[in-house]
């Protein structure tokens, strides 16, 4: 069981698929500073937590441990025509937060939120008003205030004292400040896009040092995966000497204000970022989920597409399914609000309910939920044209490997599709993604089960619903192979491939399909390592085949086999020769046991049921005559004579 855990734990590493299919990264590089609230204010979020219809402000004195509280936030609402408008107030509460409800009337219009905070007005950008999501804004004192792309100039003495963060904070983008955690004469440069929340990598910084009389010296180093360009050896700088940061960031030159690293006992960092509007964003769909103002037997599903807007028109059916197999439908169609309300669902007998809806010639699924007496459900679904071009579709694979009892090895077949663009892929009907050759016990992981289905014992799982773009989807699975201490793993690729590996425990090797030696897993320091060995295997075009080995697989014992086997084969031949061998009874004895039946039974039978038992006597006892009749010879060749 242990080396089982560690391989699963391990083959979960697998989100190496994540990074290589989506090119998403983590909201900030790891172990870097927070963000400044400031860089986030006046841009708005869409919050999949905030009631649909709903904007929520929050107004900052600098910082999240300053709220604004009694400060005034206006809502400037504006019709999508352009022929209404308001402009509505609330105050902020005691953690700065102000809500803006009932703007069904300005639906497809925008709203600009502001706030006078301490006599400096914070305007946020246009927010699109929307029945289908919430959105939530911070406005925050000090955002115009940037020093990020200041030039090298006057605006800072580079021997003043750097500017450094409070519990929580810290500066903005082009301010430096003192890191405890670099070494002394070491400056840290972090390129950052804070529209996206992403570090920047292989970025080329520039670190211009100017002495008093004016001559500059310019250092460069390219940023890493974590954004952060690293240039040590500075504490031999004079003290008079003026450093200022910058970078070529995508939305042009980016530059810190002047500063100094003398008289300081640690190393320094500043950060050159990309502050500018936040890109769209799809607003994240809820799962089904029960809710109080729904009826109870009643559900209520929103059909958005891509964009959030909501979709008139299109056929919604609730399923009711029982664990007998039988179905009932429950259908309707949605408004232009894109809500098909679907009510007086029978809440009798147990069963699962799922939402579907088609939209461009594809079924489209929800999860499955439950009803009850006491609420309704509200179930939100985001659907998409349909494209069936597979060059859009990407994927990665990993196998696991490890033995198991009775010459079978498990193999976590780990399946991971990313679709590209914004169309949703699907050939039209369901298709099937076959297991390797000769798969057995085929089981679908958790996180697929939402994605495929699966018939007992079928070698294969099915997609039946298209697969949308913009998202990693996982279809793992998990089956065994037979094995003769050797397992072949033949598997054609559905989809176009863009990288492949396979794990195997410590004692496995992969002596076919590797396009490299092995290499161990990383681990952290102080944990310890896992005897595991990853392989990569390449990538492979849509429907060729990997063709792997996996040698060093455990197996029973041959000896215990061959002695069983010829075991058997001995207790078989003694059975057939005493049986061969047992002893008859004569022909005079069955004819004695044969009179003897026929006696009993005409003893017990009535009169008009004798006359058969009495001819059969008859022969009993002429066939007994005929053999006192014969003369019995103890030569037996005198009885061969006898029959000639």
């Amino acid at each position: 069981m242990t080396v089982t855990r560690r391989l699963r734990t391990a083959v979960l590493t697998f989100m190496f698929a994540g990074t290589c299919l989506s090119g998403h990264a983590s909201a900030q590089p790891p172990g870097g500073p927070p963000i400044d609230p400031r860089a986030m204010s006046g841009i708005p979020r869409a919050d999949p937590q905030t009631e649909p219809g709903t904007i929520t402000v929050r107004a900052l004195l600098g910082s999240f441990s300053q709220p604004a509280v009694g400060a005034t936030v206006e809502l400037e609402l504006k019709s999508q025509d352009g022929s209404k408008t308001e402009t509505r107030t609330a105050v902020a509460g005691a953690d700065g937060r102000a809500s803006f409800a009932d703007l069904a009337a300005f639906h497809g219009g925008t709203a600009v939120a502001r706030a006078d905070l301490e006599g400096e007005r914070q305007t946020s950008q246009p927010i699109a008003l929307s029945p289908t999501q919430g959105y939530r804004v911070l406005l925050v004192k000090g955002a115009g205030s940037s020093g990020a792309a200041a030039g090298p100039g006057p605006a800072a003495a580079p021997g003043a004292a750097p500017s450094q963060p409070g519990p929580g904070e810290v500066p903005l983008p082009g301010v430096a400040f003192t890191n405890p955690g670099t070494p002394k004469g070491t400056l840290l440069v972090g390129t950052l896009d804070l529209r996206a929340g992403t570090p920047l990598e292989g970025v080329k910084v520039r670190l211009v040092l100017t002495g008093p009389d004016g001559k500059a010296e310019t250092r460069e180093a390219v940023s890493d995966v974590r954004g952060t360009a690293r240039f040590p050896g500075l504490d031999a700088l004079a003290a008079d000497v003026s450093l200022v940061a910058e970078a070529d960031l995508p939305t042009g030159t980016e530059r810190s204000q002047p500063f100094s690293l003398a008289g300081k006992d640690v190393g320094m960092a500043v950060v050159l970022a990309v502050v500018g509007p936040r890109a769209p964003q799809k607003r994240q769909m809820m799962g089904p989920r029960a809710v109080p103002t729904i009826l109870p037997g009643s559900v209520r599903v929103t059909v958005v597409g891509p964009d959030d807007q909501p979709i008139n028109g299109v056929p919604v059916t609730i399923v009711k399914q029982d664990s007998t197999g039988f179905s009932k439908r429950f259908e309707d169609a949605t408004g232009e609000d894109g809500v098909a309300r679907i009510a007086d669902i029978p809440l009798t007998g147990e069963g699962l309910f799922h939402a579907e809806a088609s939209y461009a010639g594809a079924p489209w699924k929800s999860s499955f939920f439950t009803l009850d007496e006491r609420m309704g459900v509200a179930v939100e679904m985001r659907v998409y044209p349909v494209t069936t071009d597979l060059t859009r579709v990407r994927s990665a694979v990993q196998f696991g490997v490890e033995s198991m009892e009775n010459d079978l090895a498990r193999v976590d077949h780990l399946f991971q599709v990313y679709v590209d663009g914004d169309a949703a892929y699907w050939p039209g009907k369901p298709y099937k993604l076959p297991a390797a050759d000769g798969a057995t016990g085929l089981v679908i992981r958790d996180r697929a089960d939402q994605v495929l289905e699966h018939e007992q014992e079928a070698p294969f799982t099915t997609i039946t619903g298209p697969l949308p773009p913009g998202e990693l989807i996982d279809l793992s699975t998990a089956y065994l192979l037979e094995h003769d201490g050797t397992a072949e793993i033949h598997w054609a690729a559905p989809f176009p491939i863009v990288d492949g590996r396979a794990v195997v425990v410590d004692g496995l090797k992969l002596t076919k399909g590797a396009k490299k030696p092995p290499v161990k897993p990383p681990h952290e320091n102080g944990e310890s390592r896992v005897d595991l060995e990853v392989y990569e295997i390449g990538a492979m075009p849509q429907g060729q085949a990997y063709d792997l080995v996996v040698d060093g697989l455990v197996t029973r014992p041959r000896t215990y086999k061959w002695l069983g086997l010829g075991f058997g084969l001995f207790v078989a031949f003694a059975c057939g020769l005493a049986f061969a061998l047992r002893p008859r009874a004569s022909l005079r004895e069955r004819l004695e046991r044969r009179k003897a039946a026929l006696l009993r039974k005409l003893e017990a039978a009535g009169p008009g049921e004798r006359g058969p038992i009495v001819a059969a006597l008859d022969q009993v006892y002429c066939q007994l005559d005929a053999l006192e009749s014969r003369p019995r010879h103890a030569d037996p060749g005198a009885a061969w004579q006898d029959k000639a």
